[in-house]
C-alpha cells in the first residue's frame, strides 16, 4: 500500500525553479494521501504502525505527516545541503520553506480559531450565570454581601471582615463593585440585574482563559488533544458549575504554577538541536534570573495595590495573602477545621460527579504517559510549533500533567474540605483527560496493528479515533443530566428570590438606586410592615424578608428591592451566623477632623479627607470592629431577628413527608403551614432527599426521565417540597 506513495528525497537545490518542481511534488502528493495509513503523527523511523516502505519493514529515514511520506527534512521544511543553521538562503530557498510551512499548516487537522472558541464558551457560561445555582454559601458572604455593602451601604458581615482577624481583602471586592457601579451608570441596572451582569462578566473572564489554554494546546502540544479539550470544557458540568463562581485572587492558586516554573528551570528546549548556544549553567543562570525578577514584579504589582487598599479600609497595616496563609495552615486548634470536616474521597466523588468518566480519565494521564513513552514514545504528542522532534518528551508532558495531583494532594490532606476548592484546577480535569485518551487511543491502535492485516490498518485507525469522540459526547451527556439535574432538582432558592425582588413591596419612599439603603426619606407613610429603628440618630424604616433554616441558601442583598433586609431566625444550626456591617446614612455629616498647627509657623493646618460615596469613612464598617464577632464559630444570638418584626418569609415546608413525631418543633416550626399568620406568595418546587426516590443517589444526582425513575427506584416517584415566599398577614 505504501508503494503507491511517492517518497523525496535529494533536495539539494535552493533555486526558485527546484523550489516549484518540489511543491508541485507535494501538491501531487495530496491528492494520494489516501493511498497511505494515517494516524496523524509524524513516524522518523519508517517502521510501526502497519507502514512499508518499498515492501521492507525498515526503510529509509521518512517523516509522515497525515499520511503524506515525505523526506524528514522537506516535511520541516530544510534543505538537506543546509548544514549551517547561519548560511545564507536564496530567495528561492525561502520562498520553498514558506511553501512547506503552509502547507505543513495545511495538513493540520481543522481546530476552531480562538474567536470561534471564546464565543462559544462565552455562549455556554453566559446561560451558566443565568441558571446555575449558587454552590457554596462563602461565595454570597464572602463576595456578594461585602460588595453589596461597598455599593449600597447595606450587607452581611462574616468574621472574616472583622479587622481583628483580616483575612478578606477589600480590594478584590472594589475590583467587582467599580465594575457593577459601571453597569448600574451606563446600562441603568438595578440590583439583581447587576448580580447577573457580574456573573456574566466573570464568564466571559473564564471564557477567555478557557480559549487561551485551548489555542496553547492546539499549538504547543497537538491539534487533535486541543479539540478534544474544547469539547470537554463546553460540555462538562464541572466547568459549568465553575465558571461563574468568585473565588478569583485565591493565594493557594500559586501552587498551580509550580510546575510551569520548575519546567522552566529543567529543560532548556522542546526541540532537539544540533548544537548548543549557550552553555548548561548559564542558560539555567539567565532563566533562573529572569524567573526571580518576573516574580518579584508581579508581586509587586499585586501585592502593593491590595495592602494600599487594605490598608485604606481597615485603617491599620494588613497583608491580607499572608493572613489567609497563616490561617489556612497554620491556624491550629482555631482554624478551618472548626467549621466542619469531611473524608478523604469528598473530592474524589465531586469529581465524579462533575466530570464523570473524565475525571477517573485525569488521573491516569501520568500513568498512560509513562506506559506510552517505555513502548511506543513515536506517538507521543509532538507539537505543530516544535521544529524537530521533542528532547525530553517523558519530563516535558510529566511537567504539564503534574499540577493537578499537586492540587489534589495539597488539598485531599486537608481536613476542612469544600467543592469551590477545585474550581482552580477545573480546567486542568479536562486536559489531563483528554491526554489520556490522546494516548490510550494510539495504544489501541498499535496492539490492534498486530492482529490485523495491513489493509485493514487505516480503518482501525480510523474507527479508534472516533472512539474518543464517542468517550467524550457519551461524557457530555452525563454531565448535560448533571446540570439538569441541579437546575431541576435544586434551583428552587434562587428563583424564588429572583420574584421577591418584585413581590416585596417596599412603602414609597424617596430613594435612589444605586444610594445607602439607610437614607430613607422622613415622608413615609406610617405601615405596620415597617419596623421603627434608630441608627446614628436617624430614623430609619426597614421592611424585613426573614429566613431561618434555608439562610445558607440566601443568593444575597441583590436579590431584594431597596429598602429591605434579610433578618435571621433561629434554627437548629448553632454556630456564628454573619452579622450586619455598621451603616451610615447617606447625608450624614462626616465628623471634622482634628485640626493642629505646624511647628514651624504656628499656622493652623486643616487636614484634607477625600468623601465620595464608598470613602472608608462612608463605610464605618470596614474598620469597625463588631463586638459579636469571632474565628471560633461560637453563636452569637445578637444576630437573630424576632419573628414578630418579619414582614416576608422565605422556608422550604416538606408537605410530603409523614410525620413520625406529633410534638410540633419549636425550634424550626412549619411556618408555611400557619395559614393564619402567612400568606404564601410564590413557591417552587425543591426535591425531597429523603423520602421517595430522592433517596436514591442517582436520582438526586442525575436528571433520569420519571418512567426510568419508577424503574430504578421499584416503583417510587419523586417527593417535591415547597419552596415559598410567603408574607405575613394584615391582622
Amino acid at each position: 500500500m505504501a508503494n503507491s506513495s511517492p517518497k523525496y528525497s535529494g533536495v539539494k537545490s535552493s533555486t526558485p525553479s527546484t523550489a516549484i518542481s518540489t511543491t508541485t511534488s507535494i501538491k501531487h502528493a495530496l491528492k494520494q494521501r489516501t493511498s497511505v495509513p494515517a494516524n496523524g503523527n509524524v513516524n522518523v523511523t519508517g517502521k510501526g504502525n502497519g507502514n512499508r516502505v518499498n515492501g521492507n519493514e525498515q526503510g529509509p529515514t521518512i517523516a509522515k505527516t497525515n499520511g503524506i511520506l515525505m523526506d524528514k527534512k522537506v516535511a520541516n521544511g530544510e534543505h538537506e545541503d543546509s548544514a549551517d543553521d547561519n548560511s545564507d538562503m536564496s530567495s528561492g530557498g525561502i520562498e520553498f520553506q514558506d511553501e512547506i510551512s503552509r502547507w505543513r499548516n495545511a495538513l493540520q487537522p481543522f481546530c476552531p480559531s480562538y474567536s470561534v472558541a471564546f464565543k462559544a464558551l462565552f455562549l455556554v457560561r453566559a446561560l451558566a450565570a443565568t441558571y446555575s445555582n449558587i454552590s457554596d454559601c462563602d461565595e454570597v458572604f464572602n463576595f456578594w454581601e461585602p460588595m453589596h455593602y461597598l455599593q449600597y451601604g447595606s450587607g452581611l458581615e462574616t468574621w472574616e471582615y472583622s479587622p481583628v482577624y483580616a483575612i478578606r481583602s477589600w480590594a478584590y471586592i472594589l475590583v467587582h463593585a467599580v465594575a457593577a457601579e459601571i453597569a448600574r451608570l451606563a446600562l441603568s441596572a438595578n440590583r439583581l440585574q447587576i448580580f447577573f451582569i457580574i456573573r456574566i462578566v466573570l464568564g466571559m473572564v473564564s471564557a477567555h482563559c478557557e480559549a487561551t489554554l485551548y489555542r496553547a494546546v492546539v499549538d504547543e502540544v497537538d491539534p487533535r488533544i486541543g479539540r478534544y479539550l474544547l469539547l470537554a470544557l463546553l460540555c462538562s458540568a464541572g466547568t459549568w458549575i465553575a465558571s461563574n463562581g468568585a473565588l478569583l485572587g485565591w493565594p493557594f492558586s500559586a501552587a498551580v504554577g509550580l510546575p510551569f516554573a520548575i519546567e522552566e528551570l529543567l529543560i532548556h528546549s522542546r526541540s532537539q538541536s544540533k548544537k548548543k548556544t549557550v552553555r548548561f549553567r548559564d542558560w539555567r543562570r539567565v532563566r533562573f534570573l529572569r524567573l526571580v525578577t518576573s516574580s518579584i514584579a508581579v508581586l509587586g504589582c499585586v501585592l502593593v495595590p491590595i495592602v494600599l487598599i487594605d490598608r485604606y479600609y481597615y485603617k491599620k497595616l494588613v497583608i491580607v495573602p499572608l493572613n489567609i496563609v497563616l490561617y489556612n495552615v497554620f491556624g491550629g486548634d482555631v482554624g478551618p477545621d472548626i467549621f466542619g470536616t469531611e473524608p478523604w474521597w469528598f473530592y474524589i466523588l465531586n469529581g465524579l460527579l462533575n466530570f464523570n468518566i473524565l475525571f477517573l480519565a485525569a488521573f491516569l494521564s501520568i500513568p498512560v504517559l509513562f506506559i506510552t513513552y517505555f513502548t511506543i514514545p513515536e506517538v507521543l504528542p509532538n507539537p505543530p510549533s516544535s521544529t524537530g522532534q521533542l528532547k525530553d518528551p517523558l519530563l516535558l508532558f510529566t511537567l504539564k500533567l503534574s499540577p493537578l495531583y499537586l492540587w489534589m494532594v495539597i488539598f485531599i490532606a486537608q481536613p476542612h474540605k469544600e467543592e469551590r476548592f477545585l474550581f482552580v484546577v477545573y480546567p486542568l480535569v479536562c486536559f489531563n483527560a483528554v491526554m489520556t485518551l490522546f494516548l490510550v487511543q494510539k495504544l489501541v491502535q498499535r496492539a490492534l496493528d498486530r492482529f490485523v492485516t495491513r489493509s485493514k490498518t487505516a480503518a482501525i485507525h480510523k474507527y479508534s479515533a472516533g472512539l474518543v469522540w464517542v468517550v467524550l459526547i457519551a461524557s457530555a451527556a452525563i454531565s448535560l443530566s448533571r446540570i439538569v439535574a441541579l437546575h431541576e432538582h435544586y434551583s428552587a432558592p434562587i428563583e424564588v428570590y429572583r420574584r421577591a425582588f418584585d413581590l416585596v413591596k417596599v412603602p414609597s419612599l424617596n430613594v435612589v438606586e444605586g444610594s445607602d439603603p439607610s437614607v430613607l426619606s422622613s415622608t413615609a407613610s406610617s405601615s405596620p410592615d415597617v419596623i421603627q429603628s434608630t441608627n446614628n440618630q436617624k430614623k430609619q424604616e426597614i421592611v424585613r424578608v426573614c429566613v431561618g433554616k434555608e439562610w445558607y441558601r440566601f443568593p444575597s442583598h441583590y436579590f431584594l428591592p431597596e429598602g429591605a433586609k434579610l433578618g435571621l431566625l433561629k434554627s437548629h444550626f448553632d454556630g456564628l451566623l454573619p452579622g450586619e456591617f455598621e451603616e451610615m446614612a447617606h447625608d450624614e455629616e462626616l465628623p471634622p477632623l482634628a485640626s493642629r498647627s505646624s511647628a514651624a509657623n504656628g499656622k493652623i493646618h486643616h487636614p484634607m479627607r477625600i468623601d465620595w460615596r464608598w470613602s472608608a469613612e462612608r463605610r464605618p464598617g470596614t474598620s469597625s470592629v463588631p463586638k459579636t464577632m469571632n474565628n471560633q464559630n461560637k453563636e452569637a444570638l445578637e444576630h437573630y431577628t424576632p419573628l414578630e418584626q418579619c414582614q416576608y418569609l422565605v422556608d422550604l415546608d416538606y408537605s410530603g413527608r409523614e410525620t413520625t413525631n406529633s410534638k410540633e418543633d419549636l425550634v424550626e416550626p412549619r411556618y408555611l403551614q400557619d395559614v393564619d399568620h402567612w400568606e404564601k406568595l410564590y413557591c417552587k418546587k425543591f426535591l425531597d432527599t429523603t423520602t421517595g426516590a430522592g433517596r436514591n443517589r442517582w436520582v438526586r444526582a442525575f436528571w433520569i426521565p420519571d418512567k426510568f425513575v419508577v424503574a430504578l427506584t421499584r416503583g417510587q416517584t419523586k417527593v417535591w417540597g415547597d419552596y415559598c415566599l410567603a408574607r405575613r398577614r394584615s391582622v
